[in-house]
């Protein structure tokens, strides 16, 4: 094999700021044993061209990759940071092209999707295994909706299911999935009637304190609304982070919360120890599953359609046997569902 007097020139594509994936294969090959001569005798180039390869990394960062005053020579906490983070990178990029040959091939794609936590636990591990008949490799995360959104912002995952629209946010699409009606959720008979009037509640709930998720919730500005609409005053507010943390509290008689169905069911285990019920204030939790524009619309109609029937079939189903008055507060969003 010729030796090349300068960094290898067959591999043009950069990642940020410059960086060339050319120069960093070669800097992750020096970085195996710290050996610049093994290097170019490994990767068929000359000893000058690694050199020039490591300045202009290091010209590019602003600070040495390789600690040249020892020998042999050691990575810097630059150097060690560019091999963790760069040895990862290299890795997909090597990947990219058999895998776009590969799902071309078979006619799948590798997806990246999202489900906030309400979804994770309704739909999950179902849709999971629906996916995987259209999807070569699959890759899901879970976490609350804000995080879920800020993900498919910065095009981490190409698909999501969660409780925002992400509406005027670029290259995002939105399917609508289903609608929940917010309730109030009480410890059990602590309410005479299932249809309370207002005095009722003000005497039953005001001297105990309100459960609520944090303001960086996405479900805390609906929930917000319907409590300051009650006018209760000096109720000590208490802020928990899980369903399952604030229906515990409930089934104890150590608070009231405003859910909607879906969360509520999260904590069915306390279904014997709760009651809910819906008072005359419309406010709704709607979910959609979002996508990247450009490339995964029909992908997304599959995924929205998988749901609707896992729901339909699966998990309204389920509902019913262990929560059935649950039910009449969710409504798919199937009318153009194909």
């Amino acid at each position: 094999m010729g030796v090349s007097n300068s960094p290898i020139r067959s591999e043009q594509m950069t990642v940020d700021s410059g960086l060339d994936i050319g120069c960093l294969r070669i800097f992750l090959e020096t970085a195996k044993d710290c050996n610049m001569s093994r290097a170019a005798q490994t990767l068929g180039v000359s000893q000058p061209a690694v050199s020039a390869s490591i300045k202009k990394i290091e010209t590019i960062l602003g600070t040495s990759v390789f600690d040249r005053n020892t020998r042999p020579i050691q990575l810097t906490t630059a150097g060690r940071m560019l091999w963790n983070r760069g040895s990862y990178l290299l890795e997909q990029f090597d990947c990219l092209t058999p895998s776009i040959k590969s799902s071309l091939v078979c006619h799948k794609v590798d997806l990246r999707m999202g489900c906030s936590d309400c979804m994770s636990f309704a739909l999950s591990p179902r849709l999971m295994n629906a996916a995987l008949e259209f999807t070569k490799n699959l890759s899901v995360k879970t976490g609350s909706t804000p995080t879920i959104s800020q993900m498919l912002s910065c095009n981490q995952i190409d698909i999501a299911l969660a409780s925002d629209s992400m509406i005027g946010v670029e290259n995002v699409q939105a399917l609508p999935l289903l609608a929940e009606e917010f309730l109030f959720v009480v410890p059990k008979d602590i309410l005479a009637c299932p249809s309370p009037c207002y005095k009722e509640i003000y005497e039953k709930l005001s001297h105990l304190p309100y459960l609520r998720f944090g303001k960086e919730t996405f479900d805390f500005v609906q929930s917000e609304r319907i409590y300051r609409g009650l006018h209760f005053k000096d109720v000590q507010r208490i802020e928990v982070d899980t369903n399952k943390a604030m229906m515990s509290l409930i089934s104890n008689r150590r608070g009231w919360c405003i859910l909607p169905p879906l969360s509520i069911w999260m904590g069915k285990e306390f279904s014997n120890k709760v009651s809910f019920f819906k008072f005359n204030v419309e406010a709704t939790r709607r979910y959609f599953v979002l996508y990247q524009s450009n490339g995964y619309a029909s992908i997304a109609e599959r995924i929205r359609k998988v749901s609707i029937e896992l729901f339909k079939k699966e998990i309204f189903p389920q509902i019913a046997k262990e929560w059935p008055e649950l039910l009449k507060h969710i409504h798919l969003n199937d009318d153009c569902a194909s």
